[in-house]
């Protein structure tokens, strides 16, 4: 049966450098699948892209066919072995935010877990001015905070269409990287005992 966790947050959370931490300190055997690289994989095979940054511009139909090819392949890999999957629930566009898990989508994968990684706006906007490695849209910490509003909305939905818990981690400046990284381990340690 196949068993993905989700995790998802925006853009500067810290999102990735929380996943890879947990998975670098505990013993757990998660396949780590990154679902915008597997939708970047077939943009590029279709010549749709030349960079990943460039997906959010893509038309919203695109982007839901290359949601469902990748949801395709990830429910393949989870056949094999539990998946960690890092995601985005929303994704904003120039029209508007997309669902990054349209129904359909969601339905295919049917992950267990959903870990929603937060933090204030101010420490995200901070953390993105630091951050020059990736061509990020500015954002103010108003529409920051609706971004991350939208998130918990969405794996809500996403919980209804596959009965997943969802799991709230913060990742504040002061509460510290290690704190949330631990709250990431004990979240797969439980997943992994209820997949074995």
């Amino acid at each position: 049966m196949p068993f993905v966790v989700m995790i998802t947050g925006i853009p500067g959370v810290g999102k990735s450098t929380i996943t890879r931490l947990a998975l670098q300190r505990t013993a757990i055997k998660f396949r780590l699948v990154n679902f915008g690289d597997l939708m970047f994989e077939e943009a590029l095979k279709a010549g749709l892209v030349k960079h990943r940054d460039g997906m959010r511009k893509l038309d919203p139909m695109v982007q839901k066919k290359l949601q469902l090819g990748a949801a395709r392949r990830v429910v393949e890999m989870a056949e094999r072995e539990p998946v960690l999957l890092d995601t985005h629930a929303t994704i904003r566009t120039p029209m508007g935010y997309l669902l990054g898990f349209p129904r359909e989508v969601i339905e295919t994968i049917k992950p267990n877990y959903i870990v929603i990684i937060e933090a204030t706006p101010s420490e995200i906007l901070g953390r993105r001015l630091r951050d020059l490695k990736r061509d990020r849209d500015v954002e103010t910490e108003e529409q920051i905070q609706r971004h991350q509003d939208l998130n918990r909305a969405a794996a809500v939905s996403y919980a209804m269409h596959s009965d997943a818990l969802i799991k709230v981690i913060e990742n504040h400046e002061d509460k510290g990287l290690e704190e949330a990284v631990n709250e990431l381990i004990e979240v797969l340690n439980l997943a992994v005992r209820e997949y074995d």
